[in-house]
């Protein structure tokens, strides 16, 4: 998966998923599932929450190569947009995307975010270097599609 650029250590892998059982974490990590069956699809995650500043950026994965392109991404955004911005009244969502990444750019902007701006050339992938795209939504913004 492209967004576990680093491997890490079993301790630092133990010591993630201790924090994240024991609700230490503000990170909030939600499974994507098939209603019907509950087989897993993927993941979406809500982290670095600043409550001060009323933002946190997102994270997802359709862990499932046969599902991509069938929606259940942009579906489960907007139900997080939805608890971000009318439960936890958060005023920004945010996240960034490999230029390569084609598919989910498409998808953030199907669902609200607009570019903010680029990291050129952050990341090397498959022979080359690509940019880092920064993305948001405001409240606001979701508002007003809703």
């Amino acid at each position: 998966m492209d967004q576990f650029l680093y491997p890490h250590s079993r301790n630092e892998t133990e010591s993630f998923f201790r924090t994240m059982v024991e609700g230490k974490s503000s990170n909030r990590s939600f499974i994507i599932a098939f209603r019907e069956s509950l087989e897993y699809l993927g993941q979406i995650d809500l982290y670095r929450i600043d409550w001060k500043n009323r933002f946190a950026y997102l994270a997802i994965v359709i862990g499932k190569k046969d599902q991509l392109g069938k929606g259940y991404g942009s579906e489960a955004i907007k139900v997080l947009q939805k608890f971000v911005f009318e439960e936890l009244n958060l005023n920004r969502l945010e996240l960034e995307v490999y230029e390569y990444n084609e598919r989910a750019y498409k998808s953030y902007v199907k669902c609200g975010f607009k570019e903010e701006g680029r990291s050129r050339n952050k990341i090397y992938k498959k022979g080359k270097y690509w940019d880092v795209i920064c993305m948001s939504i405001l409240k606001d913004e979701f508002d007003r599609r809703n």
